[in-house]
Formats: structure tokens, C-alpha cells, sequence
């Protein structure tokens, strides 16, 4: 059983709410109300499945489990944070600030370190949004961690099982995540030389 009064909340979507674990700080916890608890479901079979495979949780969560009290289900996970231990901003939070030419660089850097991440690995995103990736900006990198929206969304899930089916479907959702979302928003948001303005 677990009693979530009084834990500070890191995050809200349209099924879940996710806490700070207060004995943890590194930690969270991700709760549905059993009646609506698809996401949740899906993605504890896909964190099992990714801990048997072996997957090293390098740019998604680390999962410790599954957590259940009266009337909610959820999973416990690696809290992503920066290394001064605040919540770091998502790519649409971090596209809204001004970036240097080494910032951008390096933006872009993380982005294809974690393309090639879901690639080698065939970890499948469901739900690749700006709001689901974070931006944690270190001395000399930038890293961008998906922390939300794994596994396929299919009745039959055959890209989480079939390594060629889930890296096309990375390939796909990732090109149309890229062109309808982050480069327009980086092009809106960022100040563009003068003879591309």
C-alpha cells in the first residue's frame, strides 16, 4: 500500500501523477487510478521487458518496480534530474530560452545520442513528444533522456519484441517527430543568422 499525502508532485498528464519519492529524492513514482491505467500498464510490461533484455537505462529511467495502493497502480523509477539536483526543462522549455551557437551544437549532439540509443537498443517510444524529453546540460555535453511514452501502443506490441519491426518504427517516429516538431520550434524559437533570417 502506499499513501502519496503530502509528496510533492514533479509532474501531470492526462492519466497519471507523478511524486517525488520523499524517502528518495532520486526517485519518483508514477500513479494511475486502476480504471485508467493503460499507459501504466503498458509501460510496466515494457520497463519488465527491457530489464530482461538488458537495456542499460542510460537516457531512459532506471524502473525498481511496480507500486500499488487502494484503488491506484504505478511504477517507481529514477527521478531525472541535473546534476545540482533540480527538475531539468524540456526540449520545448529549453528551445524557448535564447541558445549559443555551443549550446545548439550540443542540443543537437544529445538529440542523435539518444536517436542512436532507441536504435541500438530497440527501445520503442509510443509517445515521442517535446514534453517527454529532458535537456540535462553538463561542462562539456548535453544529454537528452526520454522519460516517458515507451513501448508500442499496438494491441499485439510486435516492434517491443521484433528488433527489426521496433527500430522502424523509431526510424518513423522520429523523422516525423523531428520535422513537424523540434526543427520548426528550434527555427521559431532560436535567432538565426542574418543571412537565413
Amino acid at each position: 500500500m502506499i499513501d502519496v499525502t503530502g509528496w510533492r508532485v514533479v509532474g501531470r498528464g492526462d492519466e497519471r501523477i507523478c511524486y517525488q519519492h520523499p524517502d528518495d529524492p532520486a526517485r519518483c513514482v508514477k500513479l494511475s487510478r486502476r480504471e485508467k491505467a493503460k499507459q501504466t500498464r503498458r509501460e510496466l510490461r515494457y520497463f519488465r521487458l527491457l530489464r530482461r533484455r538488458g537495456v542499460p537505462f542510460t537516457l531512459i529511467p532506471a524502473f525498481f518496480g511496480v507500486v500499488k495502493g487502494e484503488g491506484v497502480i504505478g511504477l517507481e523509477q529514477q527521478l531525472v534530474l541535473d546534476d545540482q539536483g533540480a527538475l531539468p526543462p524540456n526540449v520545448s522549455e529549453y528551445l524557448a530560452t535564447p541558445l549559443t551557437p555551443q549550446q545548439a551544437s550540443r542540443f543537437w549532439a544529445g538529440l542523435g545520442a539518444l536517436k542512436a540509443y532507441l536504435l541500438a537498443y530497440s527501445v520503442v517510444p509510443c509517445d515521442l513528444v517535446m514534453s517527454n524529453l529532458l535537456v540535462i546540460e553538463r561542462p562539456d555535453a548535453t544529454t537528452v533522456m526520454l522519460i516517458d511514452g515507451l513501448g508500442a501502443s499496438e494491441f499485439i506490441p510486435l516492434p517491443d519484441y521484433v528488433a527489426f519491426l521496433g527500430r522502424r518504427k523509431i526510424r518513423r517516429k522520429w523523422a516525423k517527430f523531428m520535422a513537424k516538431t523540434v526543427r520548426p520550434r528550434f527555427a521559431q524559437t532560436q535567432a538565426q543568422p542574418a543571412d537565413q533570417a
